[in-house]
């Protein structure tokens, strides 16, 4: 999960061919081919889709034929507002209310997001504002649990997608843990918080996974990538 290592892999440990392979914005296809297996063919009625870029997740949700309205926000408009049938809405979601009404959204989506805000709290809490009773928050952060991460910032002192360069050309300006992610959630009021690590994970300082000697390594020390699923109470 070097980063800052030359052609050896992108901020979630991923390798410079699962970048190739990528579709419109910056999150790799691997990752959202894990996501739409986890949360995204389940989402229905109106999706919310934050820190859209250009809209390669939001092309993902079309596929989905239960969802019925795509709503989408981002600080800059990449090209998401231009796509048939996304109503688009620029904002600073680190500091600004969501321009939806409360409890109007059945999935609120942030596909490796809260690592680019100043303050995640505040998006998770309007999060849960916005959406309807039993609805969900679904994102994905970079796992800073995992053991590459916590010998990296014994070693180093940070975080492998928290680099120099990180910070510098992706803007990965703050790391959660799932002790943060947790907090964040209840604090709140998120109730039922589900954490699930379905990428592989890169051994320090190479381009190999872990899974490849041990295939079946899951959980948090195992993986480059945290996924969460919070449900607001009905």
């Amino acid at each position: 999960m070097d980063s800052d290592v030359k052609g050896n892999a992108g901020p979630l440990g991923h390798d410079a061919a699962a970048y190739a392979q990528r579709q419109d914005g910056l999150s790799p296809e691997p990752l959202r081919d894990a996501a739409w297996s986890v949360a995204g063919q389940r989402a229905f009625g109106v999706v919310l889709d934050v820190g859209s870029g250009s809209g390669g997740w939001i092309r993902r949700l079309q596929q989905n034929p239960a969802i019925e309205r795509i709503l989408s926000t981002d600080i800059h408009d990449a090209g998401a507002s231009r796509l048939p049938g996304v109503e688009f809405q620029q904002r600073d979601v680190s500091r600004d209310a969501l321009p939806w009404g409360d409890g109007s959204v059945d999935w609120v989506f942030a596909i490796e997001v809260l690592e680019h805000l100043a303050n995640p709290r505040h998006f998770v809490k309007e999060a849960f504002r916005v959406l309807k009773p039993g609805g969900h928050l679904f994102f994905t952060t970079p796992n800073n649990d995992s053991l590459t991460a916590r010998l990296s910032f014994l070693v180093r002192g940070y975080f492998p997608a928290f680099c120099e360069q990180d910070y510098r050309d992706s803007g990965h300006i703050t790391p959660i843990t799932e002790l943060d992610a947790r907090r964040m959630a209840v604090e709140a009021g998120f109730q039922s918080i589900d954490f699930d690590y379905p990428l592989p994970g890169r051994i320090p300082r190479s381009s190999v996974y872990w899974q490849r000697f041990v295939p079946g390594l899951r959980g948090r020390w195992w993986s480059d990538g945290l996924f969460a699923l919070l449900t607001r109470p009905r």
